[in-house]
C-alpha cells in the first residue's frame, strides 16, 4: 500500500508540493512532525486509544495552508501491538469512511480545545463527508486528548505554538 509515514511504515516519505502556509506551521513537514508525534501518543494511550479504536472508522483529514492530508485507520488491526490505530502522513490508498477538510490553523486550534466542531461546520470553516455521525461520536473521546497536544508541543520544543486563547480564523476561502 503506497502511503506516507505511518505507524507501520518507518520509512519517512513526505510528499512535497506547492502550497501556502498559515500562521502556525512553516510547511507540511513541520505539521507532519507535530501531528505524527501527537497521533503516535494518543493512539498508544491506554485510556484514549481503546476508546478511539471502538469507532472502527477510517478518517481522512485534508488540510490547507499547508496542503496535506492525514489518514487515521481505527478499523484495521495495527501492525504495532502497542498501538490502537494506524495513521498515515501524506496521500494514502486507504479508503476513508469519513473525511474532514479544514485549514491546518483551524485544526491546530481544535486540538487545543479552542474550536467547536459543530459550529465550525455550520460556519463553513470545516467541510465533511461520509459517515459524519460516527465521527461525531468520537468527539467525547478526542476531547480527552486535548490536554496532550500542548504537552507534545512543549516536549518537541514548540512552546511558541501552544495556544491559550482562540485566534480568529480568517474567512474561509471559496472554491472556484
Amino acid at each position: 500500500m503506497a502511503c506516507g509515514l505511518s505507524a507501520r511504515n518507518t520509512n519517512l516519505r513526505i510528499f512535497r508540493g506547492g502550497s501556502d502556509v498559515g500562521q502556525y506551521y512553516r510547511d507540511k513537514e513541520q505539521l507532519f512532525e507535530i501531528y505524527g508525534t501527537y497521533l503516535n501518543r494518543i493512539l498508544r494511550d491506554e485510556k484514549i486509544g481503546p476508546r478511539m479504536a471502538k469507532a472502527r472508522l477510517i478518517i481522512k483529514f485534508i488540510y490547507t495552508d499547508p496542503d496535506c492530508e492525514i489518514t487515521i485507520d481505527l478499523k484495521n488491526r495495527p501492525a504495532d501491538p502497542a498501538a490502537f490505530g494506524t495513521f498515515y502522513l501524506g496521500p494514502c490508498e486507504v479508503k476513508e469512511d469519513v473525511w474532514s477538510k479544514q485549514s491546518a490553523d483551524h485544526s491546530h486550534r481544535f486540538w487545543h480545545g479552542l474550536e467547536n466542531p459543530i459550529a465550525s461546520v455550520a460556519r463553513g470553516r470545516v467541510k465533511q463527508g461520509g459517515n459524519i455521525i460516527a465521527m461525531l461520536r468520537l468527539l467525547p473521546v478526542v476531547k480527552s486528548a486535548f490536554r496532550m497536544f500542548p504537552v507534545v508541543l512543549e516536549e518537541m520544543g514548540y512552546r511558541d505554538l501552544i495556544l491559550t486563547e482562540k485566534k480568529e480564523d480568517p474567512k474561509p476561502k471559496t472554491e472556484t
